[in-house]
């Protein structure tokens, strides 16, 4: 089987950061977590309204909330330890004002 390497099943970090901090996403985003699937560390990128707040929370696959970060207007990224999460599916979610906005999959090794 020929695979053709500008392609990848996986998404460049690189491209995936330029396109939230450089780039004109579209407000009350994030990305997908980088890497993905996370072993130890992840990126989450978000893009929000200045002056505001929100949290990115995860939750694992039963809908408890596992993890809770919150961040601040404008476009930006957060890092978070993904050590103490259990090898699984889980989800992050933007939570803007009490409501789940944007949510992306996360996958744990």
């Amino acid at each position: 089987m020929i695979v053709n390497s500008a392609y990848s099943l996986y998404p460049n970090p690189k491209q995936i950061g330029s396109d939230f901090l450089d780039g004109d996403p579209e407000l009350f985003k994030i990305s997908a977590p980088v890497p993905n699937p996370v072993i130890d560390f992840a990126e989450i990128y978000y893009n929000l309204p200045d002056e505001s707040f929100a949290e990115i929370a995860i939750y694992n696959f039963a809908g408890i909330k596992v993890k809770s970060l919150t961040v601040n207007g404008g476009k930006g990224k957060v890092s978070f330890e993904a050590y103490d999460l259990q090898s699984g599916v889980y989800f992050v979610c933007l939570i803007y004002e009490g409501k789940n906005i944007d949510s992306k999959k996360l996958v744990k090794k």
